[in-house]
């Protein structure tokens, strides 16, 4: 065939060239086209292994020319910083298989950018109860109205961040999925939803999608040697996927006698483990269940708990999954939906068609009051099955590394409550509390989090809002700011109950202010007077010094519950803006809005 000469040109004998021109000949364009990406793969391998010699030797190999052609844009919304981290692993794993990329965050990205586009990952956190992060809200809007584009010359996938626990689960990235479809957009694979416990699923996705993007293009890269790929002899890492077990060396209730109120500050030794981390970070901690509760569930179940179960973490007995793998309290969404599917219960199934109805439903339940309520034979994997995979607590980090080096401290506020008649308990709290002592051993690791963080300039002033829990954060920041010497105006704002029981860490903060870390501090406890006082009192009573310290650039933090506090700080905020600035609602809110996104206005809220 005439478009083979070509070949007797190349450094083949004529017997080789006789052979390929028969093989070639069998092809069609399509499979043609592929081998060309397939025959690029070896030649890149070829030259990559001719050199590791080289390279080998600084732990680092040359950049791969491109392979893949068509672009892939990576968009994230993000709370804590997941979302990013996951982005920029997207990009590099793209990078490695010659897949050109652009990363962006959502506030940053200009819409008129989209026609653009080729192929799109959306890689978005749910805040709150089912809101957008605030770096979405504008692309999240903007896609949803009047003025969104026809989409359907994109190709692509979302992967969703969430919290089983709450009922609007990954509600922001099911929100893209379904509008970006409806523009007209067509999916590379499937959205994949994220529970805490994160990381695997991420994975699969993200190859999912890179595999989606070089069968698409007709192009592949074969046995491509990366740097990852290189043998190596390393110290062990710890991570989400590889727990360090740290060990307990102070356990210290703070709450004093009388309080109505149970707060542990702890102490965990991290050894040699070489883990870091920084302050606003959290630390990832594995509860364990109540074995009270583990024995109820196996007599409501008719179970002797030593049965053999397939758990996601191997074979084992049913009690020690129960135990260890899986979560008994609270009960989910997803163990709901799946109990009433296996138990065709139509009185259950009829609760989904009303969230309102799903979160009345779920609260102080757990799944000893599911069965309890409508009893169904369950065989010990059906059981595990319904159950949510035992997943971290994640507590913000009260210690700066500077100033304690191989330890990390937590404060932790155990849930005790009672409901539907029984006495109940936090997962993971009561752990930490009842079932574990000093020179016991915790599973955790440390979660980074990007968007909780001291300002770069040590100098610039920061307002910290942290009742209860919600100071562990601002521990860290004092900390450091002593440690680095660095004294820029520093203003607490703490509640609690009562200030003689629960004034959390009052000595250290007395010493913060003396030594003028702490530039000033004001405290509201909501059971000492008649009428209730919170932090947003005390934020609206010194509005016209906090409304200063803004305008001279200070940040803005807040720490602690999401449900109430933290939306009542936000309004006592914005209601400062406008009677100190003498401005609309709206402008206070476009006010707030430029805070957040310029990282002046940073929360860490569960």
């Amino acid at each position: 065939m005439e478009s083979y000469k070509g070949l007797k040109g190349g450094p083949f004998t004529d017997e080789q060239v006789k052979k390929l021109e028969e093989a070639l000949s069998l092809l069609d364009s399509g499979q043609r086209y592929w081998l060309s990406g397939y025959f690029s793969g070896l030649v890149q391998t070829s030259s990559v292994e001719s050199t590791l010699g080289v390279e080998q030797s600084n732990g680092s190999l040359q950049s791969l020319p491109e392979v893949v052609s068509e672009k892939l844009t990576i968009l994230f919304g993000t709370h804590t910083g997941n979302s990013e981290a996951l982005a920029k692993s997207l990009a590099e794993m793209a990078r490695e298989r010659g897949i050109e990329t652009e990363v962006s965050d959502m506030a940053s990205f200009k819409t008129r950018g989209l026609k653009k586009i080729t192929n799109l990952a959306v890689i978005v956190s749910t805040h709150g109860i089912g809101e957008p992060p605030v770096q979405a809200e504008d692309l999240h809007g903007y896609l949803h109205g009047k003025k969104a584009p026809d989409l359907s010359h994109i190709r692509f996938s979302v992967l969703a961040l969430g919290d089983s626990s709450y009922v609007e689960f990954c509600q922001t990235g099911k929100d893209f999925d379904i509008v970006l479809e409806k523009l007209g957009a067509q999916r590379l694979v499937a959205r994949q939803d994220c529970d805490v416990d994160y990381i695997e699923d991420a994975e699969n996705w993200k190859q999912s999608v890179l595999n989606s993007i070089t069968q698409t293009s007709g192009k592949a890269l074969a046995n491509v040697v990366t740097k990852d790929s290189i043998p190596a002899v390393e110290k062990v890492k710890y991570s989400r996927q590889n727990l360090f077990e740290a060990t307990i060396l102070e356990k210290i209730n703070l709450n004093g006698k009388g309080s109505s109120k149970e707060t542990i500050h702890l102490e965990l030794d991290l050894g040699d483990s070489g883990l870091t981390y920084e302050p606003g970070d959290a630390l990832g901690v594995y509860g364990s269940s109540s074995p009270k509760l583990v024995e109820a569930v196996l007599k409501a179940t008719n179970l002797s708990g030593d049965e053999q179960v397939l758990s996601h973490k191997g074979e084992k007995t049913l009690r020690e999954a129960l135990s260890f793998d899986y979560e008994l309290t609270p009960l989910s969404k997803t163990t709901l939906s799946k109990y009433s599917e296996l138990t065709n219960n139509q009185g259950l199934k009829k609760i989904f068609a009303d969230n309102k109805a799903i979160t009345k439903y779920l609260h102080g339940r757990d799944i000893l009051d599911l069965i309890s309520e409508d009893s169904y034979n369950l065989s010990p994997n059906e059981l595990v099955s319904i159950l949510r995979k035992n997943t971290p607590r994640m507590y913000s980090i009260a210690s700066a590394q500077e100033a304690v080096e191989d330890e990390v401290h937590l404060l932790v506020s155990v849930v005790r409550y009672n409901a539907f008649g029984r006495e109940k308990e936090g997962l993971c709290s009561a752990t930490l509390a009842d079932r574990l002592e000093v020179d016991d051993k915790v599973k955790i690791f440390v979660d980074k989090n990007s968007r909780f963080k001291l300002p770069k300039n040590p100098d610039t002033p920061i307002i910290m809002v942290g009742p209860g829990t919600g100071v562990a954060p601002f521990r860290s920041f004092m900390q450091h700011r002593e440690v680095s010497e660095k004294k820029g105006p520093a203003w607490l704002f703490f509640g609690d109950r009562n200030f003689t029981t629960d004034f959390l860490y009052q000595t250290e903060w007395q010493q913060y202010l003396k030594e003028g870390v702490l530039t000033k501090a004001d405290v509201a406890f909501s059971r000492d007077l008649e009428q209730k006082d919170y932090v947003q009192h005390r934020m609206l009573e010194n509005g016209k010094e906090l409304y200063d310290w803004l305008e001279n650039g200070a940040n803005f933090y807040v720490c602690g519950d999401a449900t109430k506090m933290a939306k009542d700080v936000d309004l006592a905020l914005k209601q400062i803006i406008r009677q100190q600035g003498g401005v609309t609602l709206e402008k206070a809110e476009e006010y707030v809005k430029k805070l957040q996104l310029s990282n002046r206005y940073q929360a860490d809220v569960y």
